[in-house]
């Protein structure tokens, strides 16, 4: 949760590459190339202590080598929701809350490249998070997990993420993510599953502002693209 009155403003560019693929027995194949580059802005405003507003604009470039090979290059998803404290508990330590999106299209177009950018979608989680010491050195830890409707043709998915950073020096911390994705099975598509690993740095030079840096991998899958991919952001409260 933003306290109230305070504004976290993230950018953030990711670039994505796939080559291979996990089959329906999780097993790596080769693929068609795919690359996908996002650069995004996000706001999280504390309009209340327990109330916090969302929101994301997105451009993306995404190239596919298919079948059929296609191009796209424009607006990509744009997310505006709230998050909603719902408890604490070991003396404050651990904050629950709950969170909705609504994830607005930016694509307008049929193009294979687009595919997952052209039709909105809505976002449900549960999380919860806290604090902890590791040897002296201060530590976070963030657990969430919910649907993603997303109607239509396209498979509905469940996701869950899992969070845990500590402090390496005084100004350096260390962050590890997992996120996996289940898609249900439709008419057109198998039932898939993605299970993603993060690291990162993160430098806060005593100021309002910090720099992140990091690396992903698709580590496990069923029919699911492996992607590999490096990202940065930086981090500003105001």
């Amino acid at each position: 949760m933003q306290r109230q009155g305070m504004l976290l403003v993230i950018h953030e560019f990711t670039s994505t590459i796939a080559l291979q693929a996990f089959d329906r027995r999780g097993q790596l194949t080769r693929a068609p190339l795919y690359a996908k580059y996002t650069a995004d802005t996000a706001l999280e405003y504390g309009a209340l202590d327990w109330l916090t507003f969302l929101g994301r604009l997105e451009a993306a470039r995404v190239y596919t080598q298919g079948p059929p090979i296609a191009y796209y290059r424009g607006p990509g998803m744009s997310e505006l929701g709230a998050r909603v404290e719902l408890g604490r508990a070991l003396h404050g330590d651990v904050v629950f809350s709950a969170q909705a999106l609504l994830r607005l299209a930016g694509a307008r177009t049929a193009n294979p490249a687009a595919a997952g950018l052209n039709r909105s979608e809505s976002d449900w989680r549960l999380m919860m998070g806290g604090s902890f010491d590791l040897r002296d050195a201060p530590g976070f830890w963030s657990i969430e997990a919910g649907p993603r409707r997303r109607g239509g043709v396209e498979p509905d998915e469940w996701r869950a993420e899992a969070v845990a950073g500590f402090f390496l020096l005084d100004r350096l911390q260390i962050v590890g993510q997992t996120s996996s994705v289940l898609a249900t099975k439709t008419a057109l598509t198998p039932q898939s599953q993605a299970h993603k690993a993060q690291i990162s740095l993160v430098l806060n030079p005593g100021r309002p502002w910090s720099l992140q840096a990091g690396t992903f991998r698709t580590v496990l899958g069923v029919n699911a693209r492996r992607e590999t991919g490096v990202m940065l952001a930086w981090w500003r409260r105001m």
